[in-house]
């Protein structure tokens, strides 16, 4: 049954709720409480507090079924914790981890926290413990920083591992969601049978008809800003997290409305 944990949001969003159940994504009406939220964050200028915040980094299942984050995240020393993030204060959710920035006060899409907290590593459902060193992986690297060429590499390696099924310690090959740039029947319009569609990107046809370039997702010679790269390798939080837990909770929307008003400490 779900469960919910009402807290005096007074200085927070009045009526509004903290969800933190395990079944919140799985329920029917999950779409209904999103909608709820964004209603009132939307026609009321309610200024989020950082206490709120400070509640939802110590509350297990706050995003989505998983431990609380500060069960990890508790220092700035990367050898108590993982990235040497520490979420236990306002002044460390600023700081920010060895990987950079988790937020970028007044806009939610900067930083790593929108993309750790809403990204499923790929392939989908692939285990958190998954190594992010398999061969496979270091190949997509390697190829990459040499500069994401049509090479030998590319075509001996990196190819056939976008069509075999355990290639990235998965289940299913990335060319069965990825085969085409068309949608449907291709996720995001992504193509990985070939080099053209890899290079090509994601949501050709979708950015195209609004006058926009196809997102890119590999950038030469630089993989930790092609997605291709970090979509392999980033595990979406909190670790464990199913892939099919819903990536819109309504603490989410909680919590980048108060990095959109600066991400006040006080």
């Amino acid at each position: 049954m779900r469960q919910l944990i009402r807290l005096s949001l007074a200085a927070v969003i009045g009526s509004a709720f903290i969800y933190s159940s395990p079944a919140l994504a799985e329920s029917d009406d999950a779409d209904d409480h999103e909608a709820a939220v964004m209603h009132v964050l939307d026609n009321y200028d309610i200024p989020i507090k950082y206490d709120y915040i400070a509640t939802l980094m110590r509350l297990p299942n706050a995003f989505g079924e998983g431990a609380a984050c500060v069960v990890c995240h508790t220092s700035n020393n990367p050898k108590k914790s993982p990235a040497g993030l520490d979420l236990t204060t306002c002044e460390g959710i600023h700081k920010g981890s060895d990987n950079g920035k988790m937020i970028t006060p007044g806009k939610h899409k900067g930083g790593l926290f929108r993309r750790r907290m809403r990204d499923n590593r790929m392939p989908l459902g692939v285990r958190f413990d998954v190594s992010t060193e398999l061969p496979a992986i270091m190949n997509v690297r390697k190829w990459i920083e040499d500069g994401a060429k049509n090479d030998t590499l590319f075509k001996q390696k990196v190819l056939p591992s976008f069509k075999s099924e355990t290639a990235f310690g998965g289940e299913q090959a990335c060319t069965e969601c990825h085969m085409s740039n068309q949608e449907p029947p291709s996720f995001h319009e992504l193509d990985l049978t070939s080099y053209k569609g890899a290079m090509l990107g994601a949501d050709a046809v979708a950015k195209a008809a609004e006058g926009k370039p196809p997102v890119k997702i590999v950038i030469p010679g630089n993989p930790g800003k092609s997605k291709l790269w970090l979509r392999l390798t980033e595990n979406r939080m909190p670790g464990g997290i199913s892939a099919s837990e819903g990536r819109n909770h309504p603490n989410m929307h909680v919590f980048f409305r108060w990095i959109d008003q600066g991400a006040k400490c006080k």
